[in-house]
């Protein structure tokens, strides 16, 4: 595939204009000044790279038109108009916002162009990068170019197919792309043009805008604050279409003429921040969900390797053991019996967010329980609770073995001490003086030395097989120090 016409390479264009590829000044055998755009190759991509040559782009206002195409060396190459400038130079020439006439100019050229395409091309990747002056008008520049760039299989390729300061929440979620997506980096751009400065910083962009409402636009008249946060929308489905963008930007820069306006405008716009708050909350819910339950997850694999290594040293210690899954209780994991001891280890149990007001964040739970047949004191036994928790340090989650006692001023009960669902352990970790209180502290669980934690647990196994378990001497057994994060 040749390019149709002779262009004589000329220097190198600014990088921030160039993207995805090169820029390169070109001049045509006529003398016309052009600028190419020398894209890598890659096999089979060469469709969606002339994607900017098809009917739909050609006819569309406000679209950086394709003078030639072809290849060159390792490239393929698509030759452009030369611009007198792009809207990133615009703005850092300008060093501030814009007066409102003037952003709305940009911002209705800009729609113009997205209104022509909806329903048939989706930039997904519009920025001032991408936004050139042609003659009197602003005109999108590189459709095709982002679809090319996700054609490809390079890592690095793909990264550029998305410019993260402007990038939509669903291409975030790795969600289609529509023209909504277009839209809410119209919303970007509109935000920056009006401020000064983009609706968010970073180096977060995914926490930001998947989760996060931008501080609330006081530039602009009423209408054209309301539009831009409405482009702003987490939800694609709530964005204004880009030719109701375009109808809106007609009267965008007119403060309403009546005062009655003015008021349901403002009404509009609080009802707007809202929704986006609204939104933002319901994502944000959403994305906890999946991280507890990823994190889940990883909590029941490690907890097969603590029980998996308590029950072989049972298996090879006493094989005259009875061992089988709790019959009728789908709660254990297994059980082991041996004369008149019995000790049992409990499947993982998740820990949902609100069942749970300690000072630190649990997962999820089991339980490991040695019991006998009582002796002439009541003393039936003992058992233990194992949390999957950050209890040390913030996000470090691990298992940690735990248990818990009655006050002394207490009737005590005939397992001690005794373990405790999170939802019911909470108050031992608050400041108020409670009926439940630690009697064995947090300790830290190492998957890969957990020689004394299971010889202590085979110890209580054989202590009661012998009927020669004890109730505690003292409690707490063990010091008990306020190890965790934060007091509650």
């Amino acid at each position: 595939m040749k390019l149709n016409e002779r262009w004589e390479l000329g220097a190198d264009l600014a990088a921030d204009r160039a993207g995805f590829g090169r820029l390169i000044n070109v001049t045509s055998s006529a003398g016309k000044a052009a600028v190419a755009k020398l894209i890598p190759k890659d096999p089979g991509a060469e469709r969606e790279l002339l994607f900017g040559e098809t009917d739909a782009v050609r006819g569309a206002r406000n679209v950086v038109p394709v003078l030639d195409t072809g290849e060159y060396g390792d490239d393929w190459v698509i030759v452009m108009p030369k611009a007198e400038r792009s809207l990133r130079q615009h703005l850092v020439a300008a060093a501030g916002p814009l007066e409102i006439k003037e952003a709305v100019e940009i911002l209705r050229d800009i729609a113009t162009a997205l209104a022509d395409l909806s329903g048939h091309v989706v930039h997904r990747d519009l920025k001032p990068e991408n936004v050139l002056r042609l003659g009197d008008s602003w005109c999108v520049a590189d459709f095709g170019i982002s679809r090319y760039a996700e054609a490809t299989t390079a890592a690095d390729t793909r990264k550029r197919a998305m410019t993260p300061p402007y990038a939509a929440p669903e291409q975030w979620l790795l969600q289609r792309a529509t023209s909504a997506t277009d839209v809410y980096a119209l919303g970007v751009i509109g935000y920056e043009i009006l401020t000064g400065h983009r609706p968010f910083a970073g180096p977060d962009f995914t926490q930001q805008h998947v989760h996060e409402v931008p501080a609330a636009l006081t530039a602009g008249t009423p209408r054209l604050r309301v539009l831009v946060e409405e482009c702003l929308f987490k939800a694609p489905e709530a964005r204004p279409t880009p030719e109701n963008v375009l109808a809106k930007l007609t009267a965008a820069h007119e403060e309403p003429s009546r005062p009655g306006a003015s008021r349901l405008a403002e009404a509009n716009r609080l009802e707007v921040e809202k929704r986006a708050a609204d939104h933002a909350q319901a994502q944000s819910e959403a994305s906890e969900s999946q991280r507890r339950s990823a994190l889940l997850d990883v909590a029941i694999m490690s907890f097969e390797s603590i029980a998996e290594q308590l029950l072989d040293v049972i298996k090879a210690d006493a094989p005259t053991a009875r061992i089988e899954p709790e019959a009728g209780r789908g709660a254990m994991q297994w059980v082991a019996e041996l004369r008149y001891g019995r000790v049992g280890v409990s499947n993982v149990t998740a820990t949902k967010a609100d069942q749970w007001s300690g000072p630190f964040d649990v997962i999820g739970a089991a339980q490991l329980t040695v019991n006998c047949q009582p002796n002439s004191y009541g003393y039936r036994g003992r058992s233990h609770s194992l949390w999957y928790c950050d209890a040390e340090v913030e996000g470090a989650y691990a298992w940690y073995e735990l248990a818990f006692m009655d006050s002394a001023l207490m009737s005590q009960p005939d397992v001690v001490p005794y373990a405790l669902e999170p939802w019911s352990g909470s108050v031992a970790f608050s400041n108020v003086m409670g009926t439940k209180q630690l009697a064995w502290p947090l300790e830290k669980l190492d998957r890969a030395d957990l020689d004394e934690f299971v010889d202590r647990w085979i110890g209580w196994f054989g202590a009661a097989a012998n009927r020669e378990l004890q109730r505690p001497s003292r409690l707490p057994e063990r010091d008990v120090p306020h190890t965790w994060r934060r007091s509650s």
